[in-house]
Formats: structure tokens, sequence, C-alpha cells
């Protein structure tokens, strides 16, 4: 038994053991004494403490729990401020209650309970923070309600439910060497300018059925007829980035294994900063494709906090559903499914980029090199302390 439970459990029989001689003594006094002032004290005694036993059991009726957090979605690392409301109804008699909220094992809290004494207040609220330490979604649920007499002998507990559900997504840095990291630098310009989705990809005369918004008026004017202005679609830019790694690299450098996370996070942040939408890959008990625009950055968040490792015997690939484009590869190290991954989507006519956060060996990136890939090192703002990017308008 741990030492603070063991000290609580003795202040607990240290208090019934003084009840029950102040009892005792009382009840002598009465009968050696026999008096009715003797008697009064002694029955008016039992009243009090029968009442104070009764109260305890009325205040846990009727009441409601309301959980609010100042963010559904942060990053590890990250504060979180938490507002426990219980309400409980007008007439409902107490002396104290003792509210203390349930946070998961990944976060780390102080004061997340506190001691209510009698008050007209119709709600009470416990006010805590709590730290985030490790990516995933978690449950806040539990908060726990001790309802106590007057003395301290009896307590009722009542455990109130509200499911609020935190997202704690991985840090990510900004990337100074974006035009590397776009490797298509007309493209990327043309983000940095304008923050259209379509890029202007030739003229063509007008055929019945284009759409007038598409008519070149000023070019139109110079010749006969109209012309058509024709953009680049899409499926034409699109951008993928995939993370892959296996158990043995979860296992062996843990470290590492979040850091390629990060990583990747950090590429696709780039990419959705600058409005070029991206489709994710990442491993969550199977294969999960996402297409992320900006509006949806916040849900890819929620993907790469659920990251799994690849079980060691799973061999599965991600499938591929369009040709053409240009991918990211993102893992810890150099393994033989990355360059499995790096040759599908070579065969698929795209540009593909390695990026891992072990330093590849010379032998690592000939093979690279081999399978028609090519080794991307991205360049942060702070390389010693990777100070955490920030993300505006998401």
């Amino acid at each position: 038994m741990k030492a603070s439970s063991l000290s609580k459990t003795s202040r607990f029989l240290f208090r019934w053991i003084l009840a029950i001689a102040i009892f005792l003594l009382s009840f002598s006094f009465a009968m050696f004494q026999g008096g009715f002032v003797s008697w009064f004290l002694f029955y008016g005694l039992v009243v009090v403490f029968l009442f104070s036993s009764i109260i305890p059991f009325l205040s846990i009726i009727g009441l409601k729990l309301k959980r609010t957090v100042t963010e559904s979605n942060i990053e590890v690392g990250e504060v979180l401020t938490i507002d426990v409301i219980v309400e409980k109804p007008v007439y409902t008699p107490f002396f104290y209650y003792h509210l203390s909220d349930t946070t998961p094992e990944t976060f780390v809290s102080e004061r997340n309970h506190q001691l209510f004494s009698f008050s007209f207040d119709k709600q009470l609220m416990l006010s805590y923070e709590a730290k985030a330490l490790q990516r995933g979604v978690y449950q806040f649920n539990e908060t726990i309600v001790h309802a106590n007499d007057l003395f301290g002998l009896i307590s009722v507990k009542r455990t109130l439910h509200s499911d609020t559900e935190i997202v704690i997504s991985p840090a990510f840095y900004p990337i100074t060497n974006k035009k590397a990291l776009f490797a298509y630098a007309n493209k990327a310009d043309h983000f940095h300018k304008g923050l259209h989705d379509d890029v202007l990809s030739s003229i063509r005369p007008y055929i019945s059925g284009d759409r007038l918004s598409k008519i070149d008026w000023k070019r139109s004017a110079g010749v006969n007829g109209l012309l058509t202005k024709e953009f680049e679609t899409e499926e034409d830019q699109h951008v993928e980035i995939v993370h892959v790694a296996q158990e043995v690299d979860a296992l062996e450098d843990p470290i590492q294994y979040e850091e390629s996370i990060k990583e990747a996070v950090s590429i696709h942040a780039a990419f959705i900063q600058d409005h070029v939408h991206t489709t994710i890959y990442v491993y969550n008990q199977e294969w999960i494709r996402t297409f992320v625009t900006f509006n949806d950055w916040r849900h890819s968040l929620r993907l790469f906090a659920l990251i799994n490792p690849i079980p060691t015997n799973d061999t599965t690939l991600p499938h591929l559903e369009k040709d053409q484009g240009i991918c990211f590869i993102v893992t810890p190290r150099y393994s033989e499914m990355a360059i499995d991954v790096i040759r599908r989507n070579v065969s698929h006519q795209r540009r593909v980029f390695i990026v891992t956060t072990e330093a590849l060996s010379q032998e690592a990136v000939f093979e690279v090199s081999k399978a028609g890939g090519q080794v991307f090192i991205p360049q942060y703002q702070h390389t010693e302390d990777r100070q955490r990017g920030e993300f505006y308008g998401a």
C-alpha cells in the first residue's frame, strides 16, 4: 500500500474513532448526570449526526456536467486549459464537494481537483491546465464528485460523464528551402503570388458550351472569334506525401520514429500554407488515403496523430490511383519497403523524393537513385532547437 493511501486511511479511521469516543462520552455523561440538559445534549448530537449523514446522499441528486477546452486540436508539448462545470439544482443541500477531473495518462496536470464549501451558487467550476506529452486522440470523459458530511465521516461518490475529444498532433517546423521542396518552381512562384488553384496552360478557339468566365476577352479583341483560356487541372499538379515506418523502426528508436512523423507534417504544412492541395497516405491498422485542401487542414492533423507503424509481417503498399505528379516518401531510415514504394511510384511516372530522419549512407543513396528516386533534405529555420512552425488561417 502506498504511503499516501495509508495516511488517508489512518486519518479516516482516526475521525471515526474520535466520533465514537465523543458519542460514548456524551452518553455516559447523560447516564450518570441524569438531568434534562445532559440528555438534551446527547440527543441533539444524535440529531445533528443523522442530519449530517443524510445530506451527502441528497447532494449528488440532479448533478450535471459540462466541460469546455480552449482548443480541441493542439500540438505535443502545448498546454490545454480545461474548465469543468458542475450544475446542481438550486435547492440541493450540501456541506462541501470535492471535484476531481480524470485526465489521460499522457497528460501532465496539476490542480485537477478542488474542494467547494457550501454556497448558493448553481454552478461550481473547476479550471486547470494539462500538458500533452504524446500525440494521439484522447477522451476526457469522467469527473468524480465526492459529497461529504459535516464531520468528514461519510463520503458519497458519483461519477459524471461528458465526452470531450482532444487531438494531439505532432509538432511541425517551418521549412526554409521551399524552392527545392516544391521541385517545380514555376508552380511554386504562381502559388506564392496569386494563391489560385488553377494555372493558365494555353489558349484555344471558343467552342460552344465553354464557360463565359473562361473567355479571354483581351486576346479575343484582336482576332476573329473568341478565345478560351485552358487551365492545368488539379490532377496535373497533385502532390502526394507517404509516411512509411515499420514496427522495428518504432521499437529500436522511438524518438527517430516520432521525428519522421514531424517531418511528414512539416512538408505537408509547407504545401498547404501555399494552397497546394496534397494527398497523404498514412498507416493506421490499414493504409488510409486522404485528399487535403487548405480548409481541411485540421482533419489531416487527426490522421497524423493516429499514425501507427506497419506490422513486420505486413507487406502491403499504399494504393496509387493516379499517374504523374510528385511524391514525397517520409521514413525514419532506409528500408526495403521504402525502396519498394519508390519503385512503385516511379512506375507511375512520378517524381519521387525520399526524406529520412537518419542520415543515409552512400550505398543507400545509390540504391535510392537506382530505384529512380531522389533524396530531399528539409532545412528548418532553426536546425538546432527546431522551433515550431505557425500555421496561419487554418
